[in-house]
């Protein structure tokens, strides 16, 4: 707490230095909706994000962002994939994946005055985090066969990403702004619950784990900016 406080005071101070009116703060939350093999396995999601922002001049700035994405697993979906393939069990799993990305961007208004449209392009890293409990359920019928134990898994690491965006920019009042934006986001190496033809084999409980892959998802999000 004590060096959050510090960062938040030396951006203060920083930013007292400097002209006041080129730097900003803004706090975002919103859907973060997954796109592609994302969707097979894992519902929508939400997140959130902090930026620190710089105006190099009225219609270029740049941006340090920290965020905040996670999906649950879609257990339904997982299961009438394994229905669909004949399987004579299927899963009762509790997964969540979840990444804190730090980027660096750019952010370019595209007119000038009260309503500024804007597009911007973000790179950086992200840190995640894959969970993994539960149990194997036999659907045999008449078969009396105990629940399997499904090993706890976690999985968690430091990738690269990067971001594409539109967003919208209203001046509330002189120091209050209304954001709203949505972006493209890509994530490198990252884990999700894999193929359910490879999901889980009896003679190997551990088999349900995190497959590496690019992944896509979009977020949309509303925030609040104060600029200084």
């Amino acid at each position: 707490m004590k060096t959050f406080s510090s960062i938040i005071l030396s951006l203060l101070f920083f930013s007292s230095i400097y002209s006041q009116s080129k730097f900003a703060v803004g706090v975002n939350g919103g859907l973060s909706l997954p796109v592609g093999q994302l969707t097979e396995f894992y519902l929508s999601g939400y997140g959130g994000n902090g930026q620190f922002m710089y105006a190099f001049s009225e219609d270029f700035m740049v941006i340090l962002t920290v965020g905040y994405d996670i999906w649950d697993v879609d257990q339904d979906a997982l299961n009438k994939k394994l229905e669909d393939q004949d399987k004579t069990f299927r899963l009762d799993i509790d997964s969540h994946f979840r990444i804190i990305p730090f980027y660096i961007g750019a952010r370019y208004y595209i007119t000038k005055g009260k309503h500024r449209p804007f597009f911007s392009f973000d790179f950086g890293g992200y840190s995640y985090e894959f969970k993994l409990v539960g149990n194997v359920v036999n659907t045999i019928q008449g078969a009396d066969i105990p629940r399997v134990p499904i090993p706890d898994q976690k999985e968690t690491g430091t990738e690269s990403t990067l971001a594409l965006g539109l967003g919208y920019f209203h001046k509330l009042s002189k120091h209050w702004y209304l954001e709203i934006h949505s972006k493209y986001n890509v994530i490198t190496n990252s884990f999700s619950i894999n193929e359910p033809d490879q999901v889980y084999d009896p003679e190997d409980p551990t088999t349900i784990y995190g497959v590496k892959g690019d992944l896509a998802f979009f977020t949309f999000m509303a925030g609040i900016n104060y600029r200084f």
